[in-house]
């Protein structure tokens, strides 16, 4: 008969807890070690608690004397973490999530014992019931966390909780990214709150942020900026190998330095695990698209101060357009290393190709007066031999070192060499899309393109708290360099050349062997990039009191673009370019806190010259920002609420009484910097995490209105309105195994005046259910586009630039995780 939990003491569940590991093998091999317990017994109430960072095992002590805990964990299971400071008044239970907030352990709270039992694993569930509380703590990394959340983000370095970061943050988890399939970096950015899609004519498509184009300085991997090509473009990441996506909304030039003020993407890769770990994931959809990855991680020595992880993917896929079809492998591998108690050292690298059959660059079109010509959707317009390859092999290593409970210093490289070979056919059409009439469609020429770049990229930070006026605060310091080196070549054949005339393009019913797969001889043309840019940076967090606290931060830049076409170089620099910083924090209560944010950005546009030989001056985006941030049901949900205002100053325009008067422009164009001002304002809200038991959500509304200085939208392809809800929900009971889920991508309908374009608003549902056969193996179905839409993914110019939405398709997934 069981005893009943309130009749036993505190000593005697110790030995009951001893008794029940002790009985079995698994957990003996751990070699647990036990916290001796304190005589009382623990109640729910609150109690102040000041528990420095520090190492996770000695925090754990501390933690069992301050609030009269049996700490329960093994030491293999904690080396080499740290720990969350904890500071205030918490329940047991709050105490112990504080404490474990960035560590990605999992534990339990039963009566007055803390039980760690190790790191999360995916699929891990969270019960409450009236004797046991079984918590999953949501730190930085999100895998395995089983969550749509997370709790903490370090897009600027330093771990913070998104309720502590002055800035609209989106965090695309793992869980998020698995449940969606979501396999490239812009299948995620189409998931994120906020975020358009642009297409470009040539293939190097963008996506924008409150109306500003997201370009490579945009982007960084692990806090690192300057490694970025083409990244949503020709170049796409394989998300394979990361835990999360970070997207931050408005001006980031504390972060990045030059660019656009819509914001910046941090990439987080996967790092190895102590606790063996593999995983496998087979998909098989629409189209002919199957893919398989390959998953593991562990430790390498017996102690776990070695500790490796590998991934490797191979997709094999077809498209909803005709002929396309694509190849991608990829190899990833990481060995971390405790040199000591204090330091860490990682080195990785990464192997990715891809190659794509059946390429096109310029889409398919409108009619002239931007009507929809109603075409297939599988319509492709080029040619079976045209193919688009990519490469890029990356190699990068860190080092950390903590010199006390509080401080701790970072060093991370990351050398890279990668490119991509592109052929393809170009058309034009001067007033029709009719076959073979009078100013229709033809196919006029072969184009040729290759591209190589080297990227090497430093970061250093010194970051860590002290003590003043009886407050704690936080300050990082730190520097960064980037150098990427470019080669462009381009070639053109012309039909008229190589075959004596241009051949007719028929869009409504295309030949794809028609045009032979001429031979290029040499390049027309080889240019040559030089981009360096390196700054410091200083960012402290100070608290006023115990609620209020400020976020004062700045960066000083330099920046040097060198061209060369041919025997010619053309230089443009930036120096001591400033980047403030200025946030506000008001903790309203221990769930609610109110913000507010100014933050800068410059666009250097020093490759523009006046009539009179000068430089232009840079651009300056400036964004303003306020709101409110909650973390509710213990953490697991963060909600938000944002009102912005962006304005982009002194953009480059033409001079249009010096035209043809610059001999240093390629046109002859002379430019000025603008009187006009690009403008972006509108709100957004976000939920994401678990609503309701077992119920977990991404979801967010943003309204956004644009106009630049030259009249009209910044981008035409921003719409006003704008939804991103996706649901996953886990039955409780016997039914547990069983989860399903859905979400919905919707917009407003908006013109591009530019290109005399209309694309109508729409909404686009998916459906998922997954069913666990057993403690490992899982399988799943995925339905994009359930009622089969037809839309218009993006627009572009009439003859190019645009391409329809995916139909309705299907994804098979069978996972095993061991």
């Amino acid at each position: 008969m069981p005893i009943p939990a309130n009749t036993l003491t505190p000593l005697s569940k110790a030995l009951m807890l001893r008794r029940m590991l002790r009985s079995s093998p698994a957990m003996a091999t751990l070699g647990l070690a036990l916290a001796l317990p304190l005589a009382a017994q623990v109640q729910a109430q609150e109690q102040d608690y000041d528990i420095p960072a520090q190492s996770l095992s000695s925090a754990l002590q501390e933690l069992g004397r301050q609030g009269n805990l049996q700490v329960l964990f093994s030491p293999e299971t904690v080396q080499g973490l740290r720990s969350s400071p904890v500071k205030g008044r918490f329940s047991p239970t709050q105490a112990a999530g504080e404490l474990l907030k960035n560590s990605g352990i999992r534990y339990s709270v039963q009566d007055n014992t803390l039980i760690i039992s190790g790191a999360a694993e995916s699929g891990s569930a969270m019960t409450l019931d009236a004797t046991t509380i079984n918590g999953q703590v949501l730190g930085a990394t999100t895998e395995g966390s089983n969550s749509y959340t997370t709790g903490a983000v370090t897009i600027g370095k330093t771990a913070q909780s998104l309720r502590e970061t002055p800035q609209s943050v989106t965090v695309v988890t793992r869980k998020l990214m698995d449940d969606k399939n979501l396999v490239s970096l812009d299948q995620v950015m189409a998931q994120t709150t906020g975020i358009t899609r642009a297409n470009r004519g040539y293939g190097n498509h963008h996506f924008s942020s409150r109306g500003f184009d997201l370009t490579d300085e945009s982007y960084m991997v692990d806090g690192v900026p300057g490694q970025a090509y083409a990244y949503t473009g020709w170049m796409t990441p394989d998300m394979a190998i990361f835990d999360r996506v970070e997207v931050l909304r408005g001006a980031s030039g504390l972060l990045v330095g030059a660019g656009n003020p819509g914001g910046a993407v941090n990439l987080v890769r996967k790092r190895p695990t102590a606790d063996p770990r593999f995983s496998v994931i087979t998909r098989a959809g629409s189209w002919d698209n199957y893919r398989l990855d390959l998953d593991a991680s562990g430790r390498l020595n017996p102690q776990g101060t070695l500790r490796g992880r590998m991934v490797a993917s191979y997709e094999d896929r077809g498209y909803f357009t005709d002929v396309t079809k694509s190849k991608r492998p990829l190899l990833y591998g990481i060995v971390e290393a405790d040199l000591n108690d204090a330091t860490t050292v990682a080195v990785g690298l990464r192997r990715q190709t891809s190659r794509i059959d059946g390429y096109s660059v310029l889409g398919i079109p409108n009619n002239p007066d931007g009507s929809n010509p109603h075409l297939k959707r599988s319509t492709f317009l080029g040619q079976d031999w045209a193919k688009l390859q990519t490469d890029m092999d990356e190699v990068f290593a860190d080092l950390t070192h903590r010199f006390n409970d509080n401080w701790t210093a970072k060093l991370a490289l990351s050398h890279s060499e990668g490119g991509y070979n592109r052929s393809a056919i170009e058309w034009s059409a001067d007033d029709t899309l009719e076959y073979n009439a009078p100013g229709g469609p033809m196919v006029n020429t072969v184009s040729y393109h290759k591209f190589d770049v080297t990227s090497n990229a430093v970061d250093g930070h010194l970051d860590g708290t002290f003590e003043a006026f009886g407050l704690t605060h936080q300050l990082t310091l730190g520097a960064n360099w980037s150098k990427r080196k470019m080669n462009d070549k381009d070639a053109t054949i012309k039909l008229k050349d190589a075959l004596g005339a241009s051949i007719p393009l028929d869009v409504f019913n295309p030949d794809h062997s028609n045009i032979p797969e001429l031979q290029r001889n040499g390049w027309d043309s080889r240019n040559d990039t030089i981009d360096t840019r390196y700054g410091t940076y200083l960012s402290a967090r100070l608290h006023a009191t115990e609620d209020l606290s400020f976020v004062l931060g700045g960066r000083l830049s330099w920046y040097k673009n060198e061209a060369w076409n041919g025997p010619k170089v053309t230089t443009s620099r930036q120096d001591e370019e400033f980047t403030p910083f200025v946030g506000a924090i008001y903790d309203l209560n221990d769930q609610w806190s109110w913000y507010a944010s100014y933050a800068d950005i410059f666009l250097p546009q020093s490759n523009y010259r006046t009539v009179s030989g000068s430089v232009l001056d840079p651009s300056v985006g400036s964004n303003y920002e306020t709101g409110i941030k909650g973390e509710l049901f213990d953490k697991r949900l963060n909600v938000s609420f944002a009102v912005f205002y962006i304005e982009q100053e002194d953009v480059a325009q033409q001079d249009a009484a010096n035209r043809g008067n610059c001999p240093s422009d390629p046109a002859g164009r002379c430019w000025v910097n603008g009187d006009g001002i690009n403008r972006s304002k509108g709100f957004e809200a976000e939920a994401t995490g678990e609503l309701l038991p077992g119920l977990q959500v991404a979801a967010g509304y943003t309204y956004n209105t644009t106009s630049s200085s030259e009249g009209g939208p910044i981008s035409a392809q921003t719409p006003k309105h704008m939804v991103r809800v996706n649901t996953n929900y886990t039955f409780p009971g016997e039914w547990n195994r069983l989860s399903v889920g859905g979400g919905v991508s919707a917009q407003n309908s908006y013109v591009d005046a530019y290109n005399e374009a209309y694309n109508s608003g729409r909404a686009i549902f998916d459906a998922r259910a997954a069913y666990k056969l057993d403690e490992h193996w899982t399988v799943g179905v995925d339905v994009e586009n359930l009622f089969d839409r037809k839309y218009f993914d993006s627009m572009g110019y009439w003859t190019r630039g645009t391409t329809y939405g995916t139909p309705r398709s299907y994804m098979f997934t069978l996972r095993g995780d061991f």
